[in-house]
């Protein structure tokens, strides 16, 4: 058995023991709870993911297409010209919000889908494939973000998930167990303890007992 030899066997210990171990068994119980709630939203989360991933990729591609057919219609120059007459730039925002006492970031963009007169570019001297370029872009960016922020979530939880499993582990497999065997331990060489001062009482008692007598006998003897 594994026992904490740094714990006194005397009734301050035993109790300190007991305040220990209430504490392990209610982090135990609070861990656990926390650990079963990330755990059930990373399976909600998950296929979110995945489904944001999946769109990322169509939107990827179709983004691609698009811009070599815009190449061949408008060549380098008309996609030079219609890239840099963007006026408004999007923007990333970072934060983070609490999601079971982890600190998880959310990223948000603003300026990313804009009407087609606030591009910059011109709507005569452009073809439609820039339009459907544009907007595929603006798509394809959007889902970027949303796929970023749940994917940071999602790991950040697994992260988190991992550490939380490791404690909860030496909780229940070694923290709480050994503080079991300590107390059991503690507690009978406590009761060995108070045995023996019970008899040493008793015979101590005895001794004065027989001490009293013989003396008693004595001053008859005298008289």
């Amino acid at each position: 058995m594994a026992y904490q030899t740094d714990v006194k066997p005397t009734r301050a210990g035993l109790l300190a023991l007991r305040s220990r171990l209430r504490m392990a068994r209610k982090a135990y119980k609070i861990l656990s709870m926390k650990l079963d709630g990330m755990i059930m939203e990373v399976i909600r989360l998950t296929p979110e993911v995945k489904k944001e991933y999946d769109l990322l990729i169509a939107r990827f591609n179709r983004t691609r297409f698009l811009i070599a057919a815009a190449y061949m219609m408008e060549g380098t120059v008309g996609m030079t010209v219609a890239a840099y007459s963007v006026e408004v730039r999007p923007e990333i925002e970072l934060s983070q919000r609490n999601l079971f006492g982890v600190r998880v970031p959310v990223i948000t963009g603003t300026n990313i889908n804009k009407d087609v007169i606030e591009r910059g570019y011109g709507l005569l001297g452009t073809s439609l494939v820039i339009d459907d370029l544009a907007d595929a872009y603006e798509d394809l960016l959007a889902t970027i973000i949303a796929y970023a922020g749940s994917e940071a979530t999602l790991k950040h939880l697994l992260t988190d998930i991992e550490r939380i499993s490791r404690r909860v582990k030496a909780l229940e497999h070694l923290v709480i167990p050994t503080l079991e065997e300590t107390e059991q331990y503690l507690s009978r060489m406590r009761d060995e303890i108070e045995r023996e001062d019970t008899s040493r009482l008793f015979h101590v008692k005895r001794r004065k007992e027989a001490a009293i007598e013989l003396e008693e006998e004595r001053r008859k003897n005298m008289e």
